[in-house]
C-alpha cells in the first residue's frame, strides 16, 4: 500500500525483512532454513495463502489510491529518505496473484468463541489432590497455605468496586462445574497440578458486579512460577469472546510476581479487570466484572496486596508491602511477539467478525494513506516487516478493504526513530498541501508506557482521500516512537466497519507497546 509512486506497487513474498546483521533474534518472523539439495526455495503454503489475501486487498485499496487524479508524491527533497535495497524482499510470481483460498486455510490466530460470564474449567484438567505437599527443604509439610483467611472477602471486593458484597460459593478449583477467571477457560495440558486450588465467587445485587478469587498452592516455588507464566501469558493473548484488552498494568512489589489486565465487551458494554499474581509456592487470579464502567484495576491490584500479606509467611514468599502500579504493555503473548496480538484489537463498530493475523510479511505488502509521504521499505533501519490482520470469517457487509495493518522499523537509536515519527506527522498534517484531494483531521497526540518503561510518543489523524464526486475513501492512521522502534498503524474506515477514536488510540499505542517488547 505505501510509499511507492501511484502504479509502481508489486506483490511481495509473505516474509519479514532479514536484518542486516544475522546474529539478530529480534527480528519478527522465522529464522531462515537452508534448502534442501536439489528443492527449490518455494514458499510455504501458510505464506501463499497470506500473499493472496494481502494481495486481494492490497489491490482494492491500491485501486482507490490510484484512482486520485493527477496526483504524484514528490520525494526529491527528502534526504532523510534512504535508499539501501532491502534485501529481504522478492517479488512474487504472477502466478500466485490469486484470488484468496478459503479462509478456513488461512493460519491466524483465532479468538475462542467462550460463554458469558464465568466459564468453566476443562474436564482434561487434573483435579486437584486431598494430599498434603510434599516435604522439602523450604516448605512445611502440613501447613495449608488456602484458607478462609487467604480468600478475597466482601470487605476487600467493596474495597474494589463500593457495594455490598457476599460469599456466594466456595469450592475445589479444577472440577468440571468449577468457575475460573476470564482468559483461561482452554485446559493447559502442561500446566502444573496444584497440591491444593480452591476458588471463591462474591456477588452483589442481581445482575450486579460480581468478583472470583482462584488460589492455588504448589509443592514447590519453581512450579508455582511455571503456572504464573502460562497464566499470564494467557492473560497476555486473552480469547474472551467480544473482548480486547483496553489496558494493562506493569506491576513490582505485588508478591514475587504480579500482573493485570483489562478487558472490554463494547458490544454487551461490559468489563473485566483480572490481576494475577505469585508469591512463593501461592498463585491467586482474581477478576471482577462489572457492566457500563470498567472496574479500578489499581483497587483490585492493592486488594490482592492485603490478600498476599496474609499468605506470604505460609507459602515463603515475598509480601506486598510497597506494591508499585503503572501503565504498560499485557503480558507478552500472541503467536508472532512484536506484533498486536489478536486480543489487542476490539471488535468493529459493526459488532461482527473475528480478528485474525497474516503471516509477517514486508511494509512493501501494505498501501498507506498517500499522505505520509514515506517509504517504509527505504527508511534507514536495522530491520523491518509488516503484519496484516483481517476478518477471517469474512461477516457479511465487509467492505473487501477493511483490514489493520502494522508497520515496525528497527531504527538505529531512539533519536532516529522519534525523528522519523515527528516527519511523519508533520507530512500528514500537511498532506492536503501536496495532495488536493486530501483532507486530514482529528489530528491527536498519544502517548503511553512500553517495556522496561519506554516512553511511547506520537499521534494519530484521520485521512480522507477523493476519488470521485461521489466518493471518498477515509482512513485512520496512527505513528508512533518506542524507544528505537517507529511503529505505523493503518485502518481503511466506513461508518459500519471502524473503530472508535479511543480505540484506535488503544491499538496503536498497544502495537508500540508489544514492538517494545522484543528488542
Amino acid at each position: 500500500m505505501v510509499g511507492k509512486k501511484q502504479g509502481d506497487y508489486r506483490p511481495r513474498r509473505a516474509r519479514p525483512d532479514k536484518p542486516d546483521a544475522p546474529d539478530r533474534p529480534d527480528a519478527p518472523g522465522r529464522p531462515d532454513e537452508p534448502a534442501e539439495p536439489g528443492t527449490p526455495d518455494e514458499p510455504t503454503t501458510e505464506e501463499k495463502i497470506a500473499a493472496s489475501r494481502r494481495a486481494e486487498r492490497r489491490a482494492e485499496l491500491q485501486q482507490l489510491r490510484d484512482s486520485v487524479a493527477g496526483v504524484e508524491v514528490d520525494r526529491a527533497d527528502r534526504p532523510d529518505i534512504g535508499h539501501r535495497e532491502n534485501v529481504a524482499d522478492s517479488a512474487v510470481d504472477a502466478h500466485r496473484r490469486r484470488p484468496a483460498l478459503a479462509v478456513g486455510a488461512i493460519t491466524v490466530v483465532l479468538i475462542a468463541a467462550l460463554t458469558a460470564g464465568y466459564l468453566f474449567w476443562s474436564s482434561h484438567r487434573s483435579s486437584p489432590t486431598t494430599q498434603p505437599p510434599v516435604p522439602s527443604p523450604t516448605a512445611p509439610v502440613d501447613t495449608s497455605m488456602i484458607t478462609d483467611d487467604t480468600m478475597l472477602s466482601p470487605s476487600l471486593a467493596k474495597a474494589v468496586i463500593d457495594q455490598s458484597w457476599k460469599v456466594t460459593a466456595d469450592q475445589p478449583a479444577g472440577t468440571p462445574d468449577s468457575p475460573v477467571p476470564a482468559c483461561l477457560a482452554e485446559p493447559q495440558d502442561d500446566a502444573p497440578t496444584p497440591a491444593e486450588a480452591q476458588v471463591r465467587t462474591l456477588t452483589t445485587s442481581d445482575n450486579g458486579p460480581a468478583a472470583l478469587h482462584l488460589a492455588a498452592a504448589y509443592r514447590s516455588a519453581e512450579l508455582a512460577t511455571e503456572s504464573f507464566a502460562l497464566i499470564a501469558k494467557s492473560l497476555g493473548e486473552c480469547n474472551l469472546k467480544g473482548s480486547y484488552i483496553s489496558s494493562a498494568r506493569v506491576i513490582s512489589g505485588l508478591g514475587d510476581q504480579a500482573t493485570a489486565i483489562l478487558l472490554d465487551d463494547p458490544a454487551q458494554n461490559a468489563y473485566r479487570a483480572v490481576v494475577a499474581n505469585r508469591t512463593g509456592r501461592l498463585v491467586n487470579v482474581v477478576d471482577f466484572a462489572q457492566a457500563k464502567t470498567g472496574p479500578d484495576l489499581d483497587k483490585a491490584a492493592a486488594a490482592l496486596g492485603k490478600l498476599t500479606d496474609r499468605q506470604c509467611t505460609a507459602a515463603i514468599g515475598v509480601c506486598a508491602s510497597n506494591p508499585r502500579v503503572g501503565d504498560g504493555p499485557p503480558p507478552v503473548a500472541g503467536d508472532e511477539p512484536g506484533f498486536l496480538a489478536v486480543a489487542d484489537i476490539p471488535v468493529p463498530t459493526s459488532h461482527a467478525g473475528t480478528w485474525g493475523g497474516l503471516s509477517p510479511g514486508s511494509p512493501a505488502d501494505v498501501v498507506t494513506s498517500g499522505c505520509e509521504n514515506v517509504d517504509f521499505t527505504t527508511i534507514p533501519a536495522d530491520s523491518r516487516a509488516a503484519r496484516s490482520y483481517v476478518l477471517i470469517d469474512k461477516p457479511k457487509g465487509m467492505p473487501d478493504t477493511f483490514g489493520l495493518d502494522q508497520i515496525t522499523l528497527t531504527m538505529k537509536s531512539a533519536k532516529a526513530a522519534s525523528d522519523e515519527a515527528k516527519l511523519i506527522t508533520k507530512n500528514i498534517k500537511n498532506c492536503s498541501d501536496r495532495l488536493p484531494t486530501a483532507d486530514v483531521s482529528e489530528i491527536s497526540g498519544v502517548s503511553g508506557t512500553g517495556a522496561e518503561e519506554t516512553a511511547i510518543s506520537g499521534s494519530v489523524a484521520l485521512v480522507s482521500q477523493k476519488i470521485s464526486a461521489n466518493k471518498t475513501s477515509k482512513y485512520r492512521v496512527g505513528i508512533v516512537a518506542a524507544g528505537n522502534k517507529l511503529v505505523y498503524t493503518f485502518l481503511p474506515r466506513t461508518p459500519d466497519w471502524d473503530l472508535t477514536p479511543d480505540q484506535w488510540e488503544t491499538v496503536t499505542v498497544r502495537a508500540a507497546q508489544r514492538a517494545s517488547q522484543v528488542r
